[in-house]
């Protein structure tokens, strides 16, 4: 998994398994728009190892809305962020996030992310290799149109330290 910049590969992906099932393949088809919903796994080896308990896991991809919005103002972070020269303080998230909200008639999950040296990953729970991107998110569940409209007085252009 190639990571980098702003790509996170992992990004769509929903596992609460307590291992990464892709590592089952073949014998368990995940990948190319396969998954498990509401799996249970008891007593079971594959490959020589012992497969951990699991009760109700999941391991698939949700495609979805995501605004990405860093909680600190640096230029460490927007170097990172594909060199980034401007920044954009969100000052209303909630009237932000209520106006996509009625534009796409879904009700977005709001959140800040948390970062895991672990297998598990959603919408708001990341590998530690991000955990620089020091993320707060929206997410709204579902396929959209590629635009939203947004009034004027949601954000302001701040300055970046030492730029």
């Amino acid at each position: 998994m190639i990571r980098g910049r702003a790509h996170t590969p992992d990004e769509t992906l929903i596992n609460d398994m307590g291992f990464d099932i892709a590592e089952l393949e073949p014998l368990i088809k995940v990948k190319d728009g396969g998954g498990l919903r509401n799996a249970t796994i008891r007593n079971n080896r594959a490959y020589g190892r012992q497969l951990p308990e699991t009760e109700g896991g999941n391991y698939y991809h949700e495609d979805g809305l995501i605004l990405s919005f860093s909680v600190d103002l640096s230029s460490d972070i927007a170097t990172r962020l594909h060199n980034k020269e401007a920044c954009v303080e969100i000052v209303d998230v909630g009237g932000l996030k209520q106006c996509v909200d009625e534009q796409l008639g879904v009700v977005g999950i709001a959140a800040m992310c948390e970062y895991t040296n672990g297998t598990d990953r959603n919408h708001f729970l990341k590998s530690t290799a991000d955990d620089w991107q020091k993320e707060y998110r929206i997410f709204w569940p579902g396929s959209f149109p590629q635009s939203v409209s947004i009034p004027g007085g949601l954000a302001c252009v701040v300055k970046l330290p030492g730029k």
